[in-house]
């Protein structure tokens, strides 16, 4: 059940859906490049690298393969990524009034709090990105950064409570969208919403492919630009919403 659709009004929903699918899309990118370029390893899509893991266990390892300590640095730091996001959350949520603010319900200050710790990994995975020339250690860093970044944002989106909804990997999402479908039960900005992240996530594939082949020393640089400019709207959003309901 979305919890701020009881009590939000429909444009505050329609920009909650829209920030969804940009972060979507920021994390197509970093997907994109990171597999490709990190020898096939996942930052977000963790279902891979777990089952990487097992095949590496059983001695199995599939051709160009990822390298079993790159998959446990991503396992890891996405772990501790998730972990710090909640305690981020737990932080700032004794600081927000919940009552009947539709602005904190649709989108907490504590999710902005914690994708801009995010952002700050995401940024210092952008200087390395560009200052120094890939060898093993600077991969292995670069992984973690964005694992590290990636599980963050996973805890941050899964407390808005929005079902189905998962801006880094598309599997939830994909499965409650074909769900809904074959029983005829989404309502028009549900199946909106859930379409545009799964989209997003394979616009950002391809973008994130055709940066790397084209303008490779940009590749991480639109991810950042796009996952601030959610944070700035959403902040731009709570504050202006919030000011006009005192």
């Amino acid at each position: 059940m979305d919890l701020a659709a009881a009590t939000a009004s429909p444009g505050l929903l329609a920009v909650r859906d829209r920030l969804l699918v940009c972060l979507a899309f920021a994390s197509g990118i970093y997907e994109a490049v990171c597999f490709i370029s990190f020898g096939k390893v996942f930052t977000a899509f963790q279902t891979g690298n777990i089952v990487f893991l097992g095949l590496g266990i059983a001695g199995v390892r599939p051709p160009d393969g990822p390298d079993q300590v790159r998959v446990l640095i991503s396992l890891a730091a996405f772990a501790i990524g998730a972990m710090v996001a909640v305690r981020i959350l737990k932080a700032f949520d004794g600081d927000e009034e919940l009552e009947d603010d539709e602005v904190f319900q649709v989108w907490p200050r504590r999710v902005s709090a914690a994708l801009g710790v995010a952002l700050v990994a995401q940024v210092a995975f952008l200087a390395l990105w560009v200052a120094f020339p890939l060898s093993s250690d600077v991969e292995n860093i670069l992984v973690a950064l964005s694992a590290f970044a990636l599980g963050m944002q996973m805890n941050a989106i899964r407390a808005l409570h929005v079902p189905g909804i998962s801006t880094t990997a598309a599997t939830a999402t994909f499965i409650t969208l074909a769900t809904g479908a074959a029983t005829w039960s989404h309502k028009a900005p549900a199946a909106r919403r859930l379409t545009g992240v799964v989209v997003a996530l394979i616009l950002g594939a391809f973008v994130g492919t055709w940066l790397l082949k084209h303008a490779h020393p940009y590749a991480a640089v639109l991810p950042v630009i796009v996952i601030g400019i959610v944070i700035v709207i959403a902040a731009v959003s709570l504050k202006e919403d919030h000011a006009q309901r005192r």
